[in-house]
């Protein structure tokens, strides 16, 4: 379990990256935002920004592993089958009903940030934190869409993080709104959820679409 001091600084950091970008945000600020009298916080506990980068990436993935095991486990048939629908739900949602407000916000604008990065950069290619669940719907995932080249599976999952997570920012809107057209969140995430779907399964022709062509 990380020191008191070492959470806050992990906090404070997925916030402040997510609000102002990984480059936006120095160091200094990060500690002096976290309440920390020791300007070589960062250094003490994580050696360098990397590092810290690297952290706050690790800090919520055990919740969210242990919440998408538990889906997976309740969505599997006699025959260890899961369908698309519910490997979606398992991937996507733990973000929706394990976090609260705070946390959603902080979590998808700072994970937003991240998929800036090239795949080999980004802190999950370098993570030690298991995960057996998320690779075990990754897995599942790929043999559903077999017909996708790899690439282009990677691509639109990208793109399906992003409007997850675009997602979260419009249902806190909604929430505050009197006349909000979902009244609940269960349709609402329906709809999301179909929207990622539906990206998935497009085919791959590698054409412009119609209205894109030169003519």
């Amino acid at each position: 379990m990380p020191a008191k001091g070492a959470i806050k600084l992990m906090q404070t950091a997925e916030r402040l990256f997510g609000e102002r970008g990984i480059d936006g945000v120095s160091l200094r600020q990060i500690v002096s935002a976290a309440g920390q009298a020791n300007s070589s916080a960062v250094q003490h506990h994580f050696g360098t920004k990397q590092g810290l980068i690297q952290a706050v990436y690790d800090m919520r993935l055990p919740d969210l592993d242990d919440s998408r095991q538990r889906r997976l486990d309740a969505a599997k048939d006699s025959n260890d089958y899961v369908s698309v629908p519910q490997l979606l739900a398992a991937m996507f949602m733990p973000v929706a009903e394990e976090f609260d407000e705070v946390a959603q916000k902080s979590f998808a604008m700072f994970s937003t940030r991240l998929l800036q990065f090239e795949d080999s950069e980004h802190p999950h290619a370098h993570t030690k934190v298991p995960q057996p669940a998320y690779n075990d719907i990754v897995a599942r995932l790929a043999a559903h869409f077999s017909y996708l080249p790899h690439e282009v599976l990677v691509v639109r999952m990208r793109l399906a993080s992003e409007l997850f997570f675009g997602a979260l920012s419009e249902w806190r809107r909604l929430a505050h709104m009197a006349d909000a057209p979902y009244r609940t969140p269960e349709p609402f995430w329906s709809e999301v959820l179909q929207s990622i779907e539906a990206l998935l399964r497009l085919p791959y022709t590698g054409a412009t679409y119609q209205p894109l062509a030169k003519k």
